[in-house]
Formats: C-alpha cells, sequence, structure tokens
C-alpha cells in the first residue's frame, strides 16, 4: 500500500490515504509509458519546417559546363545541393506527425504514469481553495504552505474544469490545471509534483477499485 498525503484548505496536512498498487495495474510498465509519451509529443509537433526543392531554387538550370572531356567531373546546375546556393539534400517539408494507440493501451500507459508518480512520494491530495476572483496570490501561497516551492513544475487535477481557479494559477511559473477527464500520461509525467484536490482524487480510485 502507498500513502498520499492530504491537506486541507488551510494547508495544514489532515491524514493519509491507502492506496493499492493493484488499482493501477500493480506496477509499471514502463515501454507502454514511454510509447505513449512519444505519441503525445508527436502529436503536439506542428509539422511546418520545410526548405525549398531543387526545383524550387531560383536559378538557371543549364549545366554549368559540358559533361565531357573536360578532365572534371560531372555537374548540374545552380540548384545541385553539393554547389553553395543549392537546395538542401533531403530538406523537411510540411508533413503531419500525429498517430493514435488504441484505447485500453493509454488507459494502461495512464495507470503506469499514476503509479509511478506515486511509488515517487510525488502525488498529494490538497483541497485549495477557489477565489472568489481570479487572484494569483492565494494559490501561490497555498502552494508554498504545502511544500511545492515556486518554480517547482506542478500540475493541479480538478474534479471539472474551474475557469476561476484556472485564472488565478495560470501565471505562475511551473504551474499547470486540468481537469480529471483531460489529464493523460504525458500530462502526468512532465511536471515535478502532481497536487489532485480531494473530491478529483475519490473519482480516480473510485474509477479503479
Amino acid at each position: 500500500m502507498i500513502e498520499v498525503k492530504a491537506y486541507d484548505a488551510e494547508g495544514n496536512q489532515t491524514d493519509s490515504i491507502q492506496v493499492d498498487e493493484a488499482w493501477f495495474g500493480g506496477a509499471v510498465r514502463a515501454q507502454l509509458l514511454r510509447q505513449a509519451v512519444l505519441m503525445y509529443q508527436a502529436n503536439r509537433r506542428q509539422g511546418t519546417a520545410s526548405t525549398l526543392r531543387r526545383s524550387e531554387v531560383a536559378g538557371s538550370t543549364r549545366k554549368l559546363y559540358r559533361q565531357k572531356n573536360t578532365g572534371r567531373a560531372r555537374v548540374g546546375d545552380r540548384s545541385a545541393p553539393h554547389r553553395k546556393g543549392g537546395a538542401p539534400a533531403f530538406g523537411p517539408k510540411p508533413r503531419d506527425y500525429s498517430y493514435s494507440m488504441p484505447k485500453k493501451a493509454l488507459r494502461a500507459a495512464l495507470d503506469s504514469a499514476l503509479l509511478a508518480k506515486l511509488e515517487d512520494g510525488e502525488v498529494i491530495v490538497a483541497d485549495c481553495a477557489t477565489p472568489e476572483a481570479p487572484k494569483t496570490r492565494p494559490v501561490a501561497e497555498y502552494l508554498a504552505t504545502i511544500g511545492i516551492a515556486h518554480g517547482t513544475t506542478c500540475l493541479y487535477v480538478t474534479p471539472e474544469v474551474d475557469r476561476i481557479f484556472y485564472r488565478s494559477g495560470r501565471n505562475i511559473d511551473g504551474f499547470e490545471i486540468a481537469p480529471l477527464r483531460e489529464i493523460n500520461a504525458y500530462a502526468i509525467v512532465k511536471p515535478s509534483r502532481v497536487v489532485f484536490s480531494r473530491r478529483a482524487f475519490d473519482e480516480l480510485l473510485r474509477e479503479r477499485r
């Protein structure tokens, strides 16, 4: 069993939540987790890099000199890749890097990511109160109270979309907020710490028991 520390709205530790490794697959499937992370990273690529092809370089297409009876190597036009100002050889063109994996594999990868964080003690449960109006200071002070230093990358998982809380925390360096339904393996392994609200964590455990 893994113990997860829980904090109240004032930042005081109230209790510890017992989590069974079997609820998250029992063991971290590192290879599957790596495949899922690579897929999410590939799907984020814009794929807009582009260079000119040989036919797109401006300039004459005539041969610079005749091919025979000169004693020199054969040479093409000025757009050849080996000449200064010529086209790059095998340069990139816009393309789509995205691909997909089966839903069951992505679910297993998410469980492995969560289990890895739990085993490393990088998951806590904390109920940060949502300010009445968007204000960054109360959220930043609460994070410091529960031991998350300024600049530490952190993901805060809420039960649903909370726009006021999101606007309050978006200016904090390294701090991200996501609803429970939108987290994935990459979102979990990317930050140093993962913080769940009590309600979000209860829903997560309820789905996996």
